[in-house]
């Protein structure tokens, strides 16, 4: 996985499970004088090893807080379709010095999850699909909010290599975020998300306002092949 180090402390996981475009990072507010961002990798779900399947396990039995829940869908469904639809990549968002090797020390270390998606509605969205990479299903869990990861998670040292891996051709990454969704929007912006001036109508909560950066191509080395799809392990 793609990693920026950083100390970090591991913190009891509490139960966790709405638009499948949409990405949430609702959440308390942090408090700079008591809270540090830790550090993070991003993981892909769609390899093959003893770790991805050990997180994968983990990811599937997330929760999120019901005001959450108006904003994205949980990766109990959005990672089985990932898994059948070549062009979605699903990653989790673990603790940088974490190697979890069972499903509770995955639940205590695993603090989101996510996907790319290569196809989408990207022609919707923007004016060169080919070019772009759409971020999805994006949420922190309740238990690692207000700590800064929604916002380090989405930028460009952390996600940009993970995106120029998946998608070699693409320039910008775009995601869709509910009006309603005022948290999630501050994110986005603090992550070098701007606007775009668009807005999408297909989502079951309301307008989604569409917005997007350049992919940071200094962020990464040469993009490796892509491997094998797993199969769902719920």
């Amino acid at each position: 996985g793609v990693s920026v180090r950083g100390r970090a402390r591991v913190r009891p996981p509490a139960p966790e499970g709405r638009s499948s475009v949409a990405t949430s990072t609702t959440g308390r507010a942090a408090d700079p004088a008591t809270e540090q961002t830790p550090g993070l990798r991003l993981v892909r779900l769609d390899h093959d090893t003893d770790e991805t399947r050990t997180l994968r396990e983990a990811v599937v039995r997330q929760r999120l807080a019901p005001e959450q829940r108006r904003f994205v869908t949980e990766a109990v469904r959005t990672l089985p379709q990932a898994d059948t639809d070549p062009d979605r990549i699903p990653f989790a968002m673990v603790l940088a010095d974490a190697r979890p090797t069972d499903r509770l020390t995955a639940l205590d270390t695993c603090a989101g999850f996510g996907i790319i998606d290569l196809r989408g509605l990207l022609r919707d969205l923007v004016d060169t699909p080919e070019r772009a990479a759409l971020l999805r299903a994006y949420y922190v869990t309740p238990e690692w909010q207000g700590r800064g990861i929604g916002t380090a998670a989405c930028s460009a040292p952390l996600l940009d290599p993970l995106v120029a891996e998946a998608a070699p051709r693409a320039h910008e990454i775009v995601l869709c975020v509910n009006h309603a969704n005022e948290a999630g929007t501050r994110t986005y912006l603090a992550a070098g998300f701007v606007p775009t001036g668009r807005t999408y109508h297909g989502g079951p909560n309301g307008p989604q306002q569409v917005l997007s950066r350049a992919l940071d191509t200094g962020a990464h080395g040469v993009p490796g092949p892509r491997n094998e799809r797993t199969e769902n392990t719920q």
